[in-house]
C-alpha cells in the first residue's frame, strides 16, 4: 500500500508544478509551447529554452497581464503566430514572426481598448521571462549565468559590463544571457527606438526573472522624470528580437543588422578617417590647429587615408576669429587635407543661461529654451550642461544657423557632442512630442536635414561623441566610449566598449569612433606623459577599433618645448607604421576572443582570407598570453609576422605571447 504524501511532499509538489503544454505550434526550426497559465514556451529544433508571459500598465492604472487574462485566440500565418487576450477590457495581440533556418524570432504587442477609446501607456514588457523551471534550458538555473550590460550612451565614463543577475540591473536597449566559458546564451534586444527608449532589467523581486521594458526613465538614461506617454486608439510596442545562439558573438553580431534592417542609414562613400583632434591637446588656438595639420601632412606619411588625406579638427572651439578660421581652411582644402569643427547644440552651458544671446533671435537667452522642470525653474545639470528643448522654434532655427555657418565655412567633418541631452523626459514646447526618445528622433532629424540643405556637392562627415546608443544610423561614426586620454587605464577603457560593442561597427553606425588618440599628453586628463608601451598599446587600440584615427597631442607652435619635441617624436614612431595603419583602412572592428567580466586581452580578425590578431597586457609586469589557434580561426601550424617590427615567429598547436608591462602587438598570421 503506497504511503500516503506528508504535507510537505504536497507543498512541495504543488510549488514544483509544471504547467501543462496545451498547443505546440511549430515555425521554421523554432516551436511555441502555449500553456495552460497561459505561459508561451520558446524551442529551437525541440530543444525548450525558456517561458515569458507578457504585461502593461495603462495611464488609468488598468492592468493587463497574460498570465491572469482570457486568451481569445491561437493562430499561425506562414511564418508567424498570433495570440489574442483580453483583460480590464484591454485587448493584446501578441505577435510572433519567425524565419527559415534562424534561431531567433521577433515579437512585439498590438494594445487597444475593447471600447474603442483612447488609450495611453508608457510601461509594456513584451517579454516577461518567468522563474525558469527544470524543463527550460539549464543556463537559466546556473549560478555561472551573467548577464552584459549595455549602457544606455557612453556619457561619464560608464563601462560595459558582463555581471551575475540581481534584482534590479539594467541593461539598455539590447542583452545577452550567457556562459561566459562556453559562450552559449540568449539574446534579446529592442529594435524599435522611435518612440519609447528600452531596457532589459532583472525583477526587483527575482534576478532570475527579468523583462523587456519599453518605457524605461531612470538615472542610466539621466531622466529626473518617468518616461512619456505613447497614446492612440491602437498602440504598437516596439519589436523585440529574443534568440537562443550557441556562441552569442554571433547574436550580438546579427542583432547589429536587425536593429537597422529597413531604418535610415547615413552611409560613407569614403576612406576610413585619419588625422587629429584639438581636445586632448588643449589646442586652444588657430595656430596650434595650422601647426597640427603641417608636421602631420608634411612628417607622418604613413599616416593619412588611401588618398593621402588627412583631417585636423578642432573640438569645443569657441570665440575664434572666423576670418582667420576660413583662410586656414582654404589653405589646408588646397593642400588636399581637410578639416573638422564641433557642435554641442542640445546642451546648455550655465554661464550661458543668461548671458550669450542666440545667434538668429531678437535677444532670446538660453535661459529660454532650457528644458523646465513642472515648478517652471529649469531642469538640473547633467554632466556639466543641462538639456535644451530641441523642439523650440527658437532652438532650431539656432540649429540651422550653427550648421549653415560651419558648412560655410569649408569644414568637411562635424563632431557633435552631448546628444543625450535632447532625449529627457519632460514637456517640450513641441506638445506633439510625447517622449524623450520622440525628441532625439526629432533633433536628429533635423540636424541631418541641415546639414544635407547647406553641405552642396560634397560628403560631410557627421561623428555623434557624447550620445545614446540607438537609434544608430543618423551619424557615420559614433563614439564608443567617453573621453579617452594615452594611459593604460584608457587603453583597458577603450577596449572595453571593443570587447562588448565591436559588432555595432558596420551596423550601427559605419565606424566604432575610438576616441581621439593621445601618444604623449593630454592637458585635459591633467596626468603625466604617457609611456612608450601606453602609447604604442592606445595607438594599437584605435587601430582595431573600426575606426575613426585621430592623434591629440601638441605640436606647437605654443606650449613647452621640450614636450612638443616629444609628442612630435612619439608620433614619428608610434603612428607612422603602415602595416599597422592599412588595418584601420579595412574598416573592420576586432572581434574580442572571449567576453568575461573582465576585459579581454585578445582580439582578431578574419578579413579578406587575411587574419590578424592583437594582445594586451594590462598589468605592470611582464605577462604570457596562450591562445588556441582555432577559436581565432587559423591553422593550427605557422607563422606570426609583428607589424611594426616584421619579425616572425613560428607556432605549433598553440599560440604563446609574452609582452612586457602595459605593452601590446599586432600580427598577421601567416
Amino acid at each position: 500500500m503506497a504511503k500516503e504524501k506528508s504535507l510537505m511532499d504536497k507543498l512541495m509538489d504543488l510549488f514544483f508544478k509544471i504547467p501543462k503544454c496545451i498547443k505546440k505550434v511549430k515555425l521554421n526550426r523554432i516551436t511555441f509551447n502555449l500553456y495552460e497559465n497561459n505561459a508561451v514556451g520558446y524551442e529551437v529544433d525541440e530543444k525548450l529554452i525558456t517561458k515569458f508571459f507578457t504585461y502593461v500598465k495603462l495611464n488609468d492604472n488598468r492592468v493587463f497581464n497574460s498570465q491572469t487574462a482570457k486568451v481569445k485566440s491561437y493562430t499561425s500565418v506562414d511564418d508567424s503566430l498570433f495570440i489574442t487576450y483580453e483583460e480590464n477590457d484591454i485587448l493584446v495581440k501578441q505577435i510572433f514572426k519567425t524565419f527559415i533556418n534562424a534561431t531567433y524570432f521577433i515579437t512585439n504587442l498590438e494594445i487597444s481598448d475593447k471600447l474603442n477609446n483612447n488609450i495611453e501607456t508608457n510601461y509594456i514588457r513584451v517579454l516577461d521571462f518567468a522563474y525558469p523551471d527544470v524543463e527550460c534550458n539549464s543556463l537559466f538555473l546556473s549560478l555561472d549565468q551573467k548577464m552584459i550590460l549595455t549602457p544606455y550612451d557612453n556619457d561619464m565614463w560608464v563601462k560595459y559590463e558582463s555581471t551575475p543577475l540581481r534584482p534590479g540591473r539594467t541593461s539598455y536597449e539590447v542583452t545577452c544571457i550567457y556562459n561566459e566559458d562556453t559562450l552559449n546564451g540568449m539574446l534579446i534586444g529592442a529594435l524599435d527606438f522611435d518612440h519609447f527608449k528600452n531596457g532589459i532589467k532583472c525583477s526587483d523581486h527575482d534576478a532570475r526573472c527579468y523583462y523587456t521594458l519599453s518605457g524605461i526613465a531612470d538615472d542610466g538614461t539621466h531622466d529626473i522624470y518617468p518616461h512619456g506617454y505613447i497614446s492612440g486608439k491602437t498602440i504598437s510596442s516596439p519589436r523585440f528580437v529574443c534568440g537562443y545562439y550557441n556562441d552569442i558573438r554571433e547574436a550580438l553580431e546579427e542583432y547589429g543588422l536587425l536593429a537597422m534592417e529597413g531604418k535610415y542609414k547615413n552611409t560613407w562613400n569614403g576612406e576610413s578617417i585619419f588625422g587629429w583632434n584639438s581636445y586632448a591637446a588643449g589646442c586652444m588656438t588657430l595656430e596650434q590647429w595650422e601647426e597640427a595639420s603641417n608636421f602631420i601632412s608634411n612628417n607622418i606619411y604613413n599616416f593619412c587615408d588611401n588618398n593621402n588625406v588627412i583631417y585636423t579638427n578642432l573640438d569645443a572651439n569657441f570665440m575664434l576669429n572666423k576670418n582667420k578660421m576660413k583662410k586656414i581652411v582654404d589653405d589646408m582644402h588646397k593642400k588636399g587635407l581637410k578639416c573638422g569643427n564641433y557642435l554641442s547644440p542640445a546642451l546648455g552651458m550655465e554661464n550661458m543661461e543668461f548671458i550669450n544671446p542666440i545667434k538668429g533671435t531678437s535677444g532670446a537667452k538660453y535661459k529660454d529654451i532650457i528644458m523646465k522642470k513642472e515648478d517652471g525653474s529649469l531642469y538640473p545639470k547633467i554632466d556639466g550642461g543641462k538639456p535644451i528643448d530641441v523642439t523650440n522654434p527658437i532652438f532650431i532655427k539656432n540649429l540651422e544657423l550653427q550648421v549653415k555657418e560651419i558648412l560655410e565655412l569649408g569644414f568637411d567633418y562635424i563632431k557633435v557632442d552631448f546628444t543625450s541631452h535632447a532625449g529627457v523626459e519632460g514637456e517640450r514646447f513641441n506638445k506633439d512630442i510625447k517622449t524623450g526618445r520622440e525628441a532625439l528622433y526629432f533633433f536628429y532629424e533635423s540636424l541631418n536635414n541641415f546639414v544635407n540643405k547647406y553641405k552642396g556637392n560634397k560628403e560631410i562627415f557627421i561623428d555623434f561623441s557624447i550620445s545614446p546608443l540607438l537609434p544608430g544610423g543618423f551619424s557615420h561614426a559614433r563614439r564608443c566610449c567617453c573621453d579617452a586620454f594615452g594611459h593604460h587605464e584608457d587603453v583597458k577603457y577603450v577596449l572595453n566598449a571593443l570587447n562588448f560593442g565591436w559588432w555595432q561597427n558596420g551596423s550601427l553606425y559605419e565606424f566604432n569612433d575610438p576616441d581621439h588618440t593621445v601618444l604623449y599628453e593630454s592637458k585635459m586628463d591633467r596626468r603625466d606623459s604617457t609611456s612608450f608601451n601606453e602609447a604604442k598599446s592606445r595607438f594599437n587600440a584605435s587601430i582595431i577599433s573600426g575606426t575613426v584615427m585621430l592623434l591629440s597631442d601638441n605640436y606647437g607652435p605654443f606650449g613647452n618645448e621640450t614636450k612638443i619635441n616629444n609628442a612630435k617624436s612619439r608620433a614619428l614612431d608610434i603612428a607612422n607604421c603602415n602595416k599597422i595603419n592599412e588595418l584601420a583602412s579595412f574598416k573592420k572592428a576586432f572581434r574580442p576572443y572571449y567576453l568575461k567580466s573582465d576585459t579581454c586581452n585578445i582580439y582578431y580578425l578574419n578579413y579578406n582570407n587575411r587574419n590578424f590578431i592583437a594582445v594586451f597586457n594590462f598589468n605592470d609586469y611582464k605577462n604570457t598570453f596562450i591562445i588556441n589557434p582555432y577559436l581565432v580561426n587559423v591553422k593550427d601550424n605557422g607563422k606570426l609576422l609583428d607589424l611594426r617590427t616584421d619579425l616572425e615567429t613560428i607556432y605549433n598547436k598553440e599560440i604563446n605571447i609574452t609582452l612586457d608591462a602595459y605593452d601590446s602587438v599586432i600580427y598577421e598570421v601567416l
